[in-house]
C-alpha cells in the first residue's frame, strides 16, 4: 500500500511539473507576440513565475491564475520589466512598465 500511495505521488508532482511547464510556454509566447507588436525586445527570451492563486475562470470553475514577470527593452538599451497574467490558459493582462514607472512606486 505504502508503494501506491508513492506512486500516485510521484504522479501527481510530475502532472503538476509539466502542467505548469505548458503554462510557462504559453506565457512566453504571449509576452514574445506582445512584445513584437509594441516594438519591444523580449530580453533573456523568457518569463519567470512570481505568483500563483486560485481563482474561478469564466466558466466558473476553479483555476490558477499565475503571474509572470519579464524583462522587455524597447530602446536596445534601457531594461524594463512587464508582467503576464494567465487564467487558467487564458490571458487575462500584459502590462508594460519602464523604468520610471518601477522607480517611483
Amino acid at each position: 500500500m505504502p508503494e501506491l500511495l508513492f506512486l500516485v505521488l510521484l504522479l501527481l508532482v510530475i502532472y503538476a511539473w509539466h502542467n505548469g511547464l505548458a503554462h510557462r510556454e504559453i506565457a512566453v509566447r504571449v509576452s514574445k507576440d506582445a512584445c513584437q507588436r509594441r516594438g519591444f525586445q523580449l530580453l533573456d527570451g523568457s518569463v519567470h513565475l512570481s505568483a500563483l492563486a486560485l481563482t474561478r475562470c469564466a466558466n466558473g470553475n476553479r483555476c490558477l491564475r499565475r503571474r509572470y514577470r519579464f524583462a522587455y527593452s524597447s530602446d536596445h538599451i534601457q531594461r524594463n520589466s512587464g508582467v503576464t497574467i494567465l487564467k487558467g490558459s487564458i490571458t487575462e493582462s500584459i502590462v508594460f512598465s519602464t523604468a520610471d514607472d518601477l522607480a517611483s512606486s
